[in-house]
């Protein structure tokens, strides 16, 4: 198991968040303050990498969700890179895949 850990990279096009471990009620809070702060930085792009996301319930799908709901409020562009695990399956479970916009 991946310990929790998240990672902000920064180029002139976008800030990439990047979540490894476990997503979840007790980690959620570290993920969502990171997405925060990089967005007061108002990037054009904001990407969520979760290809290294091990474990993925419904905090993370909220924190998807409402950072999704700011960008478009906001006007920049949040993307979502699911991976092939956990997280896109509980993406396509809750049936928000085609709302969100994701990166392969």
């Amino acid at each position: 198991m991946l310990p929790f850990k998240v990672e902000r990279q920064k180029t002139d096009e976008a800030v990439r968040i990047v979540v490894r471990g476990e997503l979840d009620m007790e980690t959620g809070p570290r993920a969502e303050e990171e997405i925060r702060r990089a967005e007061q930085d108002h990037p054009p792009v904001l990407v969520l990498d979760l290809r290294e996301v091990t474990f993925f319930d419904s905090t993370g799908l909220q924190i998807v969700l409402d950072a999704d709901v700011r960008a478009r409020e906001e006007g920049r562009r949040f993307v979502v890179a699911p991976g092939d695990g956990e997280p896109r399956r509980v993406l396509e479970l809750a049936e928000v895949t085609d709302r969100l916009t994701l990166e392969d």
